[in-house]
């Protein structure tokens, strides 16, 4: 395990600690969902939402370590460093004789960091009568300003995006200390999340007590699992659907675990998700499935690094 590995897996034992704390206390057992939000809350603005893709593609998929990742995001940094943005507020306010200035406003136009007009606020100045006879007469209730008032009429041309930046990097920092507890969190939030999904899925699974890998397969996982269960186990042995081996053959191996027939595999719903492994559904429903697997492959003590590559591509898209 790297030091980025282990520091990451401290950060989610925090979490996963406050998490246990909250579930516990009678403040937050009806908000929990609320409190997992925040907790895994990460931010939305383009720079961080593109560091997380390259991490996602580079360090689950490419398997790159972390410094070379923290290099090219500092690349990246310094080619959006000259294209934030940024919105351009005009105001204009009325200037009239014993009013205070800049107080009350007459126009406002909000333009986005590409010059094009989002948001428009323009303000009628109306005379109250009731007020200025009452003024006039020498009602000292009232003052000179209070004969007016403004109605702002607002028009939206375009939503303007709001951001949640993040805590530790931005667009003019190149500290790589930084860059490295960025996605060091991103990373724990991603393991809580995992987990509080497994945990679901864990409750619906008993303890392996066999040793015997096809009964655990054949008893616990439904069809679209076993099958890329065996997707999954194949690559482990070398063989990549597609490339060295086919459907026909993932097929025929899960109709002899599921002591069914082979003559006519080829009718089987085994079949028809075979030819389409790993994709098999919708991405929501098969990283579920995705998960189930996973936890199968740890029961079993086999490597899941296939299986947690593909889950960060789904959940990076």
């Amino acid at each position: 395990m790297s030091v980025f590995e282990k520091d990451s897996l401290a950060a989610f034992e925090k979490l996963l600690l406050g998490y246990q704390k909250a579930k516990q206390s009678s403040a937050w057992i009806e908000k929990i969902d609320v409190l997992v939000a925040k907790m895994t809350h990460l931010p939305n603005d383009p720079f961080s939402q593109e560091l997380i893709a390259l991490f996602s593609y580079h360090y689950s998929v490419l398997s790159e370590d972390i410094e070379t990742i923290i290099d090219k995001s500092l690349i990246l940094r310094e080619q959006k460093e000259n294209k934030q943005r940024f919105v351009t507020i005009n105001r204009r306010f009325y200037n009239i004789p014993f009013l205070p200035r800049k107080t009350f406003l007459k126009s406002l136009r909000v333009f986005n960091h590409e010059g094009v007009e989002c948001y428009r606020v323009k303000s009628e100045m109306q005379i109250n009568f009731s007020i200025l006879i009452k003024w006039i007469i020498g009602n000292k209730e009232y003052k000179f300003p209070d004969l007016f008032s403004f109605n702002p009429k607002v028009k939206q041309f375009h939503i303007l995006e709001i951001y949640h930046y993040s805590q530790y990097i931005n667009l003019s920092n190149t500290n790589r200390k930084d860059y490295y507890d960025f996605f060091c969190d991103y990373y724990s939030k991603m393991q809580l999340i995992n987990y509080l999904d497994n945990k679901l899925t864990s409750k619906t699974l008993t303890k392996p007590q066999f040793q015997q890998l096809p009964l655990l397969l054949v008893q616990n996982l439904s069809t679209s699992q076993q099958v890329l269960w065996a997707y999954f186990f194949f690559r482990l042995m070398g063989l990549k659907l597609r490339v060295n081996t086919d459907a026909s053959t993932l097929t025929r191996f899960l109709h002899i675990l599921n002591n069914i027939p082979t003559k006519d595999y080829k009718k089987s719903y085994y079949y028809t998700l075979s030819t389409r492994a790993p994709y098999i559904k919708e991405d929501k429903n098969l990283l579920k499935d995705l998960e189930t697997v996973r936890l199968h492959f740890i029961q079993c003590k086999l490597p899941v690094e296939d299986i947690e590559k593909e889950i960060f591509t789904l959940v990076s898209n």
